[in-house]
């Protein structure tokens, strides 16, 4: 992502906060195509000419957005354990804990699970794919994959898991708050353990 951040990154802490959350806001209830930089200006309480300065477009702003989204999870997640559960727990209550300070990061996020607007950003999914790939490697590293019974291999895991998490979030978001949409992604995840885990191997 080669965006210039130079006078984004002049103004302070407060206000990139301000900015960041009426993206994802505004981003999140409306997609990339129906959202306008005057939307997200308003909702932020600044002039749109501003905007172009910090972020150079609107899909300047999208990419920079998703990759902060990235970036601050993976900056708050510790180094993983030996135990996958054990990490992909983490890695929620991680996803919790950047909600709080970024309450309309959720909305950004079931718009990334729904994967709504990934045609109309050509670099989008490769800046997914990095985001995704970097937590995971830092999350997992030290992951005992010999855990799991035959079948249960490291692709097949992690895709329950993404399915597991952009599920809840698409399919919950509407019935429960914040806190409960994640609780019941770590609830879905201990139910898991001692059907992909070996007898000798659940805690």
């Amino acid at each position: 992502m080669n965006i210039d951040l130079t006078n984004f990154n002049k103004i302070s802490a407060e206000k990139q906060k301000t900015v960041i959350n009426a993206g994802f806001l505004c981003f999140g209830q409306n997609g990339y195509k129906k959202t306008s930089v005057q939307d997200i200006a308003t909702t932020a309480e600044i002039a749109k000419a501003s905007l172009f300065q910090y972020f150079g477009s609107k899909k300047g702003m999208y990419l920079f957005l998703y990759d902060f989204a990235g970036k601050e999870i993976n900056r708050r997640i510790p180094e993983g354990m030996d135990d996958y559960f054990d990490c992909a727990q983490m890695y929620v209550q991680t996803l919790a804990d950047v909600s709080r300070d970024y309450p309309n990061l959720f909305d950004f996020l079931i718009l990334q699970a729904q994967r709504r607007d990934f045609s109309e950003i050509e670099e989008l999914l490769n800046t997914a794919n990095d985001v995704c790939q970097t937590n995971l490697d830092t999350i997992y590293a030290h992951v005992d994959w010999n855990k799991f019974r035959d079948g249960f291999d490291k692709e097949v895991v992690t895709n329950l898991f993404n399915w597991i998490t952009s599920g809840c979030i698409s399919e919950l978001s509407g019935q429960m708050p914040q806190e409960d949409v994640y609780a019941e992604m770590i609830r879905y995840l201990r139910l898991l353990k001692p059907v992909m885990y070996k007898p000798d191997c659940i805690g």
